[in-house]
Order: structure tokens, then C-alpha cells, then sequence
């Protein structure tokens, strides 16, 4: 498979070095993972010319959630949603999602905190090749961050 696709973080300084180098490339299946992040951690407004790009799960991030079953479904279509939305690579596209709580110490401040981290799966198949492709990701709740 070609490098035909820009690698995330963009680094034009390659460009301007003396040696007037290229912008690393990536694989079409590395481009998509570093776009799905890119997605899942821009919450929608957040994009300068892009108002509606982003996830909308940055809205559920302190959501009292009376019923579990429920705010999962609706965080699972959140990333759906925006998946099918905005990267147009994939089709067929599944998501799944799996909570685990995780106690975080700090000794220093002799604090012990309680997170749920959220296993994200997002699977698919390649417009380009109908290459089926799998994606994973681990997102921190209250307040929302990757790991």
C-alpha cells in the first residue's frame, strides 16, 4: 500500500529546511486512525472552519445518566454518527464500546480518583480496497481525554 496521505501532526518544517524536504507521508489506514482521533477529540464548534467537525460525546461528558444501557447506545451513536459524517474512507462502519473504571493515585497529593475509561472499537471496510480495517481508542470520562 502506497504512502499517498499526509501524516498527523502536519510538520511543515521539512518543507522550509535546507534540504527542501518532503511532508511525511502515511499509509491510507494510518490516515484514517490519526483523522478518527483527530474526530473523537475535537468536540463540534471547536474547528476554526469547520463549525459542525468534531463528536459529539464532548456533550455527554457530565451527563447525568439515569440509565446506563441508554447513555451508552446514544455514546456509541454520537461516534457513529460522526464517523459515517466525516470520514468518508470507510464504509459499513460498527462501533462498540466498553466501560471500565480506573483508580488513579496520587501519592503526592494523597488523593485517590475514580475514572471510567471508555474502550472505543470503531471496525470497517476500505472504500478503496473493501479491506476490512479495525481502530481502538481509550477515552477518559469527567473530563473527557485520550490516553
Amino acid at each position: 500500500m502506497k504512502n499517498n496521505f499526509y501524516k498527523l501532526p502536519i510538520r511543515f518544517d521539512s518543507i522550509f529546511d535546507e534540504k527542501g524536504g518532503d511532508m511525511p507521508m502515511c499509509s491510507e489506514i494510518e490516515s484514517i486512525d490519526q483523522y478518527l482521533e483527530l474526530l473523537l477529540t475535537t468536540c463540534p464548534g471547536e474547528h476554526k472552519f469547520n463549525k459542525n467537525f468534531g463528536c459529539k460525546i464532548w456533550d455527554m461528558d457530565f451527563e447525568r445518566v439515569v440509565s446506563r444501557r441508554k447513555w451508552e447506545d446514544d455514546f456509541r451513536a454520537c461516534i457513529s454518527e460522526a464517523v459515517r459524517k466525516f470520514e468518508q474512507r470507510l464504509k459499513g462502519v460498527t462501533v462498540s464500546i466498553h466501560i471500565v473504571e480506573v483508580t488513579r493515585e496520587d501519592f503526592l497529593m494523597k488523593v485517590t480518583a475514580i475514572k471510567k475509561k471508555v474502550i472505543v472499537q470503531i471496525n470497517g471496510i476500505l472504500v478503496s480496497s473493501n479491506e476490512r480495517c479495525g481502530f481502538r481508542y481509550a477515552l477518559f470520562l469527567g473530563p473527557l481525554s485520550s490516553e
